[in-house]
């Protein structure tokens, strides 16, 4: 601990409420510049308790940094574990991204009254974390808050595992604030608001929360025309918060698929097929694929469909449990990841099934406010170009009179992993194709021809395909001329190929997507090397 932490001590060993007071003032002082330099999250959550020697949840709203306070929704029926009324919500605080969520109530004869429940997004791991933070209760008597085991089994069954956020999609969130989207409030939702204004003020917890008036603006639900002609208008509260989860779970769902190890196959028919904008999924397979896919993708649309339709109805039934008109209905999704999550299943082996924000498990709505775009394709982008630099570049193309260039790149490189025919590859590209006999990404197993590793294979098919830049690893004795007399980057040919086989090039490491084993690695090095020493 700082010199600072151990002058908190004494402080802290103050008797009764002077403790207290005493150690939040000393605390404040302690914690916030690091909540300021870092962000705010789990840790700096942690160390705010217990620096400031916080023992209620009422202490703890006080102390966490503004824009915590700032951002959050309201439910006043809840199917948590905490209870919700309409004068007594249950507060979702998700701060400036979401990426740290705290879930509060407000009156003790409530469900997890004493509990603050966490979710935090890990960015290294794209995963979710669920805790819950039990405070202590007065009655009886001295007690520290209890932290829990990261993503508890009870919080499991709501969650699923890995843990998923659960908020409803677009546009109705029965049981929150601003249920219908673009929508008056309705009676009950007037009624419950106004009780819970009017005590907000003077409540222990509810008074820590910022910008309450926006909930008090019927704007805020129903933007007026001045402020959507004057463009100042901004999300409600549920949208916003559906919005920064869905990118946040896109993330999480784009790292789940890199992980498989069919990834490196099928990357480039993921990304492709991420939106509407390079074609059909039909574009990224080879015909022999295809037809034997075409089938089974049509009975996987039927089967969504019918998973849809279900989460659409039930839904609508919670509206209309709850007192909304029975005009109030669920849009159902055109499941733009239709295409996408059919290869997640039939290629890759991964369970679609917990991707939505959906209450209802096993269905497969994506929809987002108008206004936001689908944040799948964002999130696998990022992936596919940690192992191809080339697709970050032609991605700025997508949107322009020239993004032929970066579908083109996707269903080129997609078709020759999937093992094409030479004259599929030669018909996509002005190049005529060598026909690949394995996929870049594919392990180099069998032996290649009498003196070559099986890995140049790997080489071959992009090399030769025109997925890449054209080089004759396929031809011996051009490869030898060529090796010590090309200039390349960092220098001659074979220094490129050096350096592109070795772990410094990093991200720009070659065969792309694939991590070769190191005999495999070292294998094509000492042919490389036996070509460049025959030339000489």
């Amino acid at each position: 601990m700082s010199d600072a932490g151990n002058r908190l001590r004494p402080v802290c060993a103050a008797p009764g409420a002077l403790r207290r007071i005493l150690c939040l003032l000393a605390g404040t002082a302690l914690a916030a510049p690091a909540v300021r330099a870092g962000g705010f999250d789990f840790a700096a959550l942690l160390t705010l308790v217990r620096s400031q020697d916080i023992g209620s949840v009422e202490e703890l709203l006080a102390a966490l940094p503004a824009p915590q306070r700032s951002r959050y929704a309201l439910v006043f029926e809840s199917r948590s574990l905490q209870g919700a009324t309409p004068e007594n919500p249950r507060v979702i605080l998700f701060g400036p991204d979401a990426r740290i969520i705290l879930t509060f109530n407000g009156s003790p004869a409530q469900r997890g009254f004493r509990v603050v429940e966490t979710m935090e997004f890990d960015d290294g791991e794209k995963e979710f974390r669920l805790r819950e933070l039990v405070f202590p209760d007065p009655a009886a008597g001295a007690a520290q808050v209890q932290v829990s085991e990261v993503n508890p089994p009870h919080c499991a069954r709501c969650h699923g595992a890995p843990p998923r956020p659960v908020w409803d999609s677009f546009p109705l969130w029965p049981g929150a604030y601003g249920e219908r989207y673009g929508a008056r409030l309705s009676t009950r939702e007037r009624t419950g608001l106004a009780a819970f204004l009017a005590r907000q003020p003077t409540h222990a917890r509810y008074r820590q929360l910022l910008a309450v008036q926006r909930f008090a603006d019927p704007g805020t639900f129903r933007p007026g025309a001045r402020k959507q002609y004057a463009a100042v208008a901004q999300e409600p509260p549920n949208a916003e918060l559906g919005i920064a989860l869905a990118r946040l779970q896109s993330q999480s769902i784009a790292r789940e698929l890199a992980r498989r190890p069919a990834f490196a196959s099928y990357q480039y028919a993921l990304l492709g097929v991420a939106d509407a904008s390079c074609g059909g999924l039909a574009e990224f397979y080879p015909r022999s694929l295809w037809s034997e896919a075409r089938a089974a993708l049509e009975r996987f649309a039927r089967d969504t469909a019918a998973a849809n339709a279900r989460e659409a109805q039930l839904k609508s039934a919670r509206a209309a449990d709850g007192g909304l008109p029975r005009t109030a209905r669920a849009a159902s999704s055109d499941d733009a990841l239709l295409r996408l999550r059919f290869v997640a299943e039939s290629a890759l082996g991964v369970d679609t099934r917990g991707w939505t924000l959906a209450l209802e498990k096993g269905t497969y709505d994506f929809t987002l406010p108008p206004p936001a775009a689908q944040p799948l394709r964002e999130g696998l982008l990022a992936e596919v170009a940690a192992r191809d630099a080339s697709v970050q570049d032609l991605s700025r193309y997508s949107t322009s009179s020239d993004g032929d260039r970066y579908c083109s790149y996707l269903k080129r490189r997609s078709r020759a992993a999937l093992g094409a025919s030479k004259e599929e590859l030669s018909a996509l590209g002005s190049e005529v194709a060598e026909a690949p006999s394995a996929a870049p990404g594919a392990p180099a197993t069998s032996p290649g021809p009498a003196g070559r590793p099986a890995a140049l294979q790997l080489c071959i098919n992009c090399h030769e395909t025109g997925v890449a830049p054209r080089l004759p690893f396929s031809d011996p004795a051009e490869l030898t001329r060529q090796l010590r007399r090309r200039p390349a980057a960092h220098g001659t040919l074979l220094d490129e190929i050096r350096f592109r086989l070795s772990a410094a090039a990093g991200t720009q490491h070659m065969p792309l997507g694939v991590n070769l084993s190191e005999a495999d690695r070292e294998t094509l090095e000492r042919y490389f090397n036996t070509l460049a020493t025959a030339e000489n």
